[in-house]
């Protein structure tokens, strides 16, 4: 364990013993500040909170932990407390940078623009990088729809710093959303005609003809960008997501290698971003171990642990798959993907009641899959529960009553039921929708029984 690591561990017993104690101790301030820090990033608010109280009693004087103090009032959500904090650490520090910073995003989340432009404004003498401010004065002008104002604060902070990648992004979406895409391709060239070999300038331009899905356009930006320096690790993830748009999944991969030999600390998203592109080139072996990689390098990133579960699934390595598939749906249960795709997994395994839960879940947290439903129903429809896979799709029509597959399913199911008066109706319905598609019946059931039903009912369909 490195020395810092060491440090904080011995500073957290030492507090925790003191606090148990009923004590007070010295620690330098530093220190105070590591142990509110490490408690706030693993949300444990109240210990938190409780360090600062012991850190302002032993040094009342200083902003810095009233300034923490604040932040951590504001993520609970107690604003009346937060703005009583900063406002102490504006009294011992007023023309501190960050006092007047977060005072002003403390107004800005709470919905009072005015004052918190002008906090961030009274910062802005005091400022290392300008672009922060007036991207933040931005951000706060685009929570009320002021999108004019906020491009203009957003172009201020890509003149100060054009290396400020966050500014392009809601730059390029405030003028998507009044249509001056063209004004502000205009803005982002004249930088590029003024210094063509400033990487980020190229850089920027790439972001924007990405963000208006002009993608070869951004290729040949981010290209220019790395023939200035071909180890700008960022250029080159951009042209991997660019040809991952374009589905040319083989130059995808080929662009997050690039950006893999260039990364001093890979991060789980660049491997989950090479795992992708393998599996879209259903190489699933190189899907997994790129999404194994993802997972060593941070354990709780739960697209890693989907990635390695659905390449499992995939190549019909069904026990593996539930292993890595529950752990997905641990981290983040509010994504319907997971559930789904665990769904499939444990039903193909024959766990039909956990696939059963899963399907459920999958289709409570997305109701507008389609797909979700129908394969759900299937489970039932296999099991010769056919009246109950009916129950499962009529509850989909709650949700999706103008899904054509829907219907040719659900018609297919009362077809199979004998109850042919049903079976037309939703025939109808499905034909109404896409006339087309009516193969998916055939497809379903194949034999001579449906496809006569199924000419009869187009039969009377056309004569509507």
């Amino acid at each position: 364990m490195p020395d810092s690591q060491n440090n904080i561990q011995s500073a957290l017993e030492k507090f925790e013993l003191m606090e148990k104690e009923g004590r007070v101790e010295f620690f330098d301030l530093s220190t105070f500040e590591e142990i509110i820090e490490h408690y706030f990033v693993n949300f444990n608010i109240n210990k938190a909170l409780k360090a600062c109280e012991v850190a302002n009693s032993v040094y009342p004087f200083t902003s810095t932990i009233k300034v923490l103090q604040a932040r951590i009032l504001a993520f609970s959500g107690d604003y009346t407390n937060a703005f009583a904090a900063i406002n102490e650490a504006e009294q011992i520090a007023p023309t501190d940078f960050n006092v007047l910073f977060h005072k002003g995003s403390l107004h800005s989340i709470v919905g009072e623009v005015d004052k918190a432009i002008n906090s961030f404004e009274t910062a802005l003498p005091y400022a290392e990088n300008p672009a922060d401010i007036y991207y933040n004065i931005g951000i706060t002008l685009q929570s009320i729809n002021e999108f004019e104002k906020a491009i203009e604060a957003f172009k201020k902070s890509i003149e100060s710093d054009m290396s400020h990648e966050n500014t392009i992004y809601e730059l390029v979406d405030c003028c998507v959303h009044l249509q001056q895409t063209e004004e502000l391709q205009k803005f982002l060239q004249h930088f590029v005609d003024n210094d063509p070999y400033n990487i980020d300038a190229w850089y920027n331009l790439g972001i924007y003809y990405s963000q208006i899905k002009a993608y070869d356009n951004a290729l040949k930006a981010f290209d220019y960008a790395i023939l200035i320096d071909d180890t700008f690790e960022s250029a080159h993830m951009q042209t991997g997501h660019c040809y991952m748009n374009l589905k040319k999944y083989a130059e995808a991969f080929r662009a997050y290698l690039e950006t893999l030999q260039h990364s001093e600390e890979p991060s789980a998203e660049l491997y989950c971003h090479l795992g992708a592109s393998a599996e879209l080139m259903k190489d699933y072996n190189v899907g997994i171990r790129y999404f194994k990689k993802a997972i060593e390098t941070d354990e709780n990133y739960d697209e890693a642990w989907f990635g390695t579960g659905e390449n499992h699934r995939l190549l019909g390595n069904y026990l593996e798959a539930t292993h890595y598939l529950t752990k997905a749906v641990k981290l983040n249960k509010f994504y319907d993907e997971y559930w789904f795709s665990l769904a499939l997994a444990e039903t193909a395994l024959g766990n039909l009641h956990s696939g059963l839960e899963a399907f459920e879940e999958a289709c409570r947290i997305n109701p507008n899959r389609s797909e979700a439903w129908i394969e759900w129903s299937m489970v039932y429809y296999n099991e010769n529960e056919t009246e109950e896979a009916i129950v499962v799709l009529k509850k989909a029509l709650e949700h999706l009553d103008e899904n054509h597959s829907i219907h040719y399913r659900l018609a297919g199911y009362y077809m199979l039921s004998g109850k042919l008066k049903d079976a037309y109706k939703h025939i109808e319905i499905a034909l109404r929708l896409n006339y087309d598609a009516h193969t998916e019946l055939v497809d379903f059931i194949p034999n001579n029984t449906v496809k006569k039903i199924l000419e009869s009912a187009i039969l009377s369909f056309r004569k509507k």
